[in-house]
């Protein structure tokens, strides 16, 4: 999937006056995760909001939220770990 793409500080990334595209999976994926429910008024129950997720010790409910989402948005999810170094690593496409 193409679209605008955005920089390491989630801006508009703009070269020569004009706005970058970009293959977007990953970035969508990523402002999936990290934005919480109601952050995108035009869809108020999208996200995940993986802050709220720091008290849950085994983690299972930030991955099965994460796969929602994934799912909601059109993508197909084959793997979702969440790694040692607290990264997540994702098998998801659009469909």
């Amino acid at each position: 999937m193409s679209d605008i793409a955005l920089d390491d500080n989630e801006d508009l990334d703009i070269s020569s006056g004009d706005f970058k595209m970009t293959e977007s999976t990953a970035q969508h994926q990523r402002q999936l995760v990290l934005n919480n429910k109601g952050d995108f008024k035009e869809f108020p129950t999208s996200c995940v909001g993986v802050f709220e997720y720091f008290d849950d010790e085994q983690f299972q409910g930030l991955i099965r939220a994460v796969s929602i989402e994934f799912c909601r948005d059109g993508m197909d999810v084959s793997e979702l770990t969440l790694l040692p170094n607290g990264t997540m690593a994702s098998i998801a496409v659009y469909r």
